[in-house]
């Protein structure tokens, strides 16, 4: 289990008060996990030409049971680095999620509007609107803010690599 880098505070706390602490949740998640060792490229190909030829050495039952390798710690410039990198990506997959859903939304409502069935009201203007509810409030998202939204994630991963590059020289 590593160890917390105190550099990593001001990112989660920016991420709490931004709304987004789940992802802060993730990313000391993935921290405390560390980096899972993968199976070396000896081990991937005997398993790949096993496969293709339906060839097993031995029954499963008969194999000796491993238990999986351990994680590696992630320490240091790394964790700054591991952050900053799932950051992006968590937020471009979330926008991109939402914009398929929203995208999918449509073809249901335009599907239901086709057939016998009265299409919702939402469906006349045209337009579909998420509502996302959480304990506290409730947020509507349009199609032309999800496409904002994936319009501002390059700046957001250009301003982690700012971050990442000032982060990394201070002890």
């Amino acid at each position: 289990m590593a160890v917390l880098d105190t550099r990593l505070l001001p990112l989660i706390e920016t991420l709490t008060v931004a709304g987004a602490d789940w992802l802060a949740f993730e990313i000391l998640d993935g921290l405390q996990l560390g980096r899972a060792l993968e199976e070396t490229q000896n081990t991937l190909h005997d398993t790949r030409h096993a496969v293709r030829s339906a060839e097993r050495p031995m029954r499963r039952s008969e194999e000796r049971a491993e238990p999986p390798p351990t994680a590696v710690p992630i320490l240091g410039n790394e964790q700054i680095q591991w952050a900053a990198d799932y950051v992006g990506k968590r937020m471009s997959e979330v926008v991109s999620m939402l914009q398929a859903t929203l995208i999918q939304l449509d073809g249901i409502v335009a599907g239901a509007s086709n057939a016998d069935v009265a299409p919702p009201a939402s469906a006349t203007k045209g337009e579909i609107t998420l509502v996302l509810q959480t304990q506290e409030e409730a947020i509507d998202i349009r199609r032309a803010q999800a496409a904002d939204a994936m319009a501002v994630v390059p700046k957001l991963q250009e301003a982690l690599r700012a971050w990442v590059l000032s982060t990394r020289g201070r002890p």
